[in-house]
């Protein structure tokens, strides 16, 4: 009974902690910290200032499963309680009064940062904070409303780059082995955007035309990735300030890759955390290129950093927004017919969407990515398409100038939209905003507008017709000048059928020389006729590796007396960052009886090594999954498994389950799984002791 109406007070007391921004205003926090990458440790303190704006018993910080070492109000010992969720602070704390909180803390977090070891075994560190997670390693605030103006200084080995939020102001050496960077901030954000990065990094400094400075960083074994990853960076920044016109509300803008990251980017405030598969070389770029991440994330530092959505129901505000300007900037770069095809494809896949049970309004919390990004997007497109070129542009710029730094809702938006216009937007919010079902028709209303989607559509509605019935206009689709969409169509509607109308027109297809046409027909002509073969072995030196990798597949199984020669071909190709080539090419030359039988182990034991965790986790599951395919687990790769059915990255550790899995059911993996056991990490043997266990 006690203890019920402990529980009945204490919400009677603090019951009004999700409403905590209406009543306490936090305006700054100085955080100093100290990381041990070998402990995977963080020490340190933070200062916060706020004002009381109502009368209140209590403020409260989010501190998840931290040590608590000493609480200060205002200077003196502070009356708190400690859940390891909230730490809250008791007081008579009257409205229009300042007053500051500081806090001694340590934590070993396990989760929103991350101790990872880079490819040549150096500590690399960074943060994800996506949401509500920075709480995890500083005491801080995991409602987006809360917005704070961060300075950061960091404790950490010398030798390394330690990038965080906002502009460097100085370095200063604490000791022989230990280097403080000290950051300062301008302006205040949401907790779930402090960043941090820590590595051996180099960097490039650009500067826009507005005159903020572009930090672009990069390994230094890659410097000559630099050019092909970063490319079109300042030019992409100067159109967005102008396309926005809104100016870039930060001091500058960092862009830092990372392995192993949980996504593709981060948008935290000026500094860009993104995965390094975006690292790529000249080749690499045509198929798998930074510009769309690149474009994203920078976006977002306008919608998501400056202007932030209250909550999930909003949340097209930020990823909706930050979608739709990174397709203006690739209209840019790659031309309107990309814009356009781009915009088609989600229309398709939001159209399949709507007929399924996961169909939800843009305005639920809980819709897909899909739904938030993409649909968020097309709403944005066709706004402006009904409010005008000049009536578009004016309301974004009045929407940032009106709510920067604070938190908005869809009606903010849309009220601004309606001031600007003049337009009663009733019905537009209800089409493309509240409507479970994506509005298709009047999609396609709009892209029809351009004589290329007419052409497209006309074209794919040949799709059920029998070749006999459309052999010339699918002929006259591959005339010079090939449009790349137009002509993966053709290819896709020839189906991998090889009868002599056919293969006249693979030949065409083949002779256009587009890259992209020829990537269609590596990717579905599986079973290669004679008559083909000379044209589909051309595929294996295209400058594409997602040719390559289905070329040489397809062709290794159709012609097994030229296989040696297929692999002396491509022997040196490693392909994109997950190794898609090289790990086949070990695969194949393994699956060759007769070639190069003295190098066997060799090649056997390269890919049974690139299950380690030294790899980026793409190049590891792509190991890993070829070893089950083969059955051919070493004792190190099977360790290595467990090892990836415990990261940190849920994609990653997901499929390494799922091989898992499959492995245990038979008892030889059982077994030796029982002996290796005992040398794995102490998280890990509770893990496969869990799977053993009935």
């Amino acid at each position: 009974m006690r203890v019920i109406l402990y529980v009945f007070l204490f919400f009677i007391s603090f019951g009004s902690i999700a409403q905590q921004t209406e009543s306490v205003d936090f305006l700054k926090g100085q955080v100093d910290v100290n990381i041990n990458a070998k402990e995977r440790e963080v020490e340190g303190e933070v200062k916060y200032t706020f004002e009381i704006l109502q009368d209140v018993k209590f403020v409260y910080i989010d501190a998840q499963k931290m040590k608590i070492e000493r609480v200060l109000l205002d200077g003196n010992k502070a009356n708190f309680e400690y859940d390891e969720k909230k730490l809250i602070i008791k007081s008579s704390f009257k409205a229009n009064s300042n007053h500051s909180i500081n806090i001694r803390y340590s934590t070993t977090p396990n989760k929103a940062l991350y101790f990872v070891k880079d490819y040549q075994d150096n500590h690399q560190i960074w943060t994800q904070g996506q949401g509500k997670y920075t709480s995890n390693w500083l005491p801080s605030f995991d409602d987006m409303n809360e917005k704070v103006e961060f300075d950061l200084t960091i404790d950490y080995r010398k030798g390394y780059e330690v990038i965080t939020n906002g502009k460097l102001l100085k370095t200063e050496s604490v000791n022989d082995s230990i280097q403080r960077w000290e950051y300062d901030m301008k302006h205040p954000m949401s907790s779930y955007l402090v960043a941090m990065a820590i590595g051996k990094y180099d960097k490039v400094v650009e500067t826009s035309s507005s005159g903020i400075p572009l930090e672009m960083y990069f390994y230094p074994e890659e410097k000559d990735k630099f050019e092909s990853t970063y490319r079109h960076s300042k030019r992409m920044f100067d159109f967005l300030e102008k396309e926005i016109g809104f100016p870039f509300p930060w001091q500058n803008y960092k862009q830092v890759p990372v392995k192993d990251f949980l996504y593709a980017g981060m948008e935290n405030t000026g500094t860009t955390i993104f995965s390094d598969a975006f690292v790529v070389d000249e080749t690499a770029f045509l198929d798998r290129n930074y510009i769309n991440v690149n474009a994203h994330e920078l976006a977002h530092q306008w919608f998501g950093d400056l202007v932030t959505a209250t909550e999930g129901t909003h949340h097209w505000l930020q990823e909706g927004f930050a979608t739709y300007y990174a397709l203006l900037v690739e209209k840019e770069i790659f031309g309107e017919e990309y814009f356009l095809y781009k915009l088609y494809e989600s229309a398709e896949q939001l159209t399949e969407l709507s007929k399924t049970q996961n169909a939800t309004s843009l305005l639920d919390p809980k819709a897909s990515s899909l739904t938030f990004y993409q649909r968020g997007a097309w709403a944005l497109y066709a706004l402006r398409d009904l409010l005008g070129e000049t009536s578009f542009k004016i309301t974004i710029h009045n929407y940032l100038e009106k709510y920067k730094f604070q938190n908005v809702t869809t009606d903010d938006f849309i009220g601004v939209a309606e001031e600007v216009s003049g337009k009663n937007l009733t019905e537009f919010k209800k089409l493309w905003l509240e409507n479970i079902k994506f509005p298709s028709q009047e999609a396609l209303d709009l892209l029809t507008k351009s004589t290329f989607i007419k052409d497209y559509l006309s074209l794919a509605q040949e799709r059920t017709q029998p070749i006999a019935g459309k052999w010339s206009t699918l002929a006259k689709a591959l005339n010079f000048p090939v449009n790349d969409y137009i002509g993966q169509e053709v290819v896709y509607q020839l189906s991998g059928k090889t009868t002599p109308e056919v293969i006249a027109l693979y030949d065409k297809a083949f002779e256009t020389n587009n890259i992209f046409v020829r990537q269609a027909i590596a990717s579905t002509l599986s079973t290669i006729p004679k008559d083909l073969q000379e044209q589909y072995e051309s595929l294996l030196k295209d400058a594409s590796y997602a040719t390559i990798e289905p070329a040489l597949y397809h062709l290794w199984a159709n012609f097994p007396e030229k296989r040696e020669e297929y692999l002396e071909t491509t022997k040196d190709i490693v392909g994109f960052s997950d190794k898609n080539v090289r790990v086949l090419w070990l695969v194949l030359a393994l699956s060759t009886q007769d070639y190069q039988i003295d190098n066997h182990q060799k090649f056997y034991n390269e890919l049974s090594g690139y299950t380690a965790p030294k790899y980026h986790f793409s190049t590891r599951e792509n190991a890993f999954s070829y070893l089950e395919s083969l059955q051919a687990f070493s004792d190190q790769s099977l360790v290595h498994l467990i090892d990836g059915a415990t990261h940190h990255n849920w994609r990653f550790r997901n499929a390494c389950r799922k091989i898992l899995d499959k492995l245990l059911k038979d008892e030889k993996y059982k077994k030796k799984y029982v002996v290796l056991k005992d040398e794995l990490p102490k998280n890990q043997q509770k893990f496969i002791l869990k799977k053993l266990t009935p």
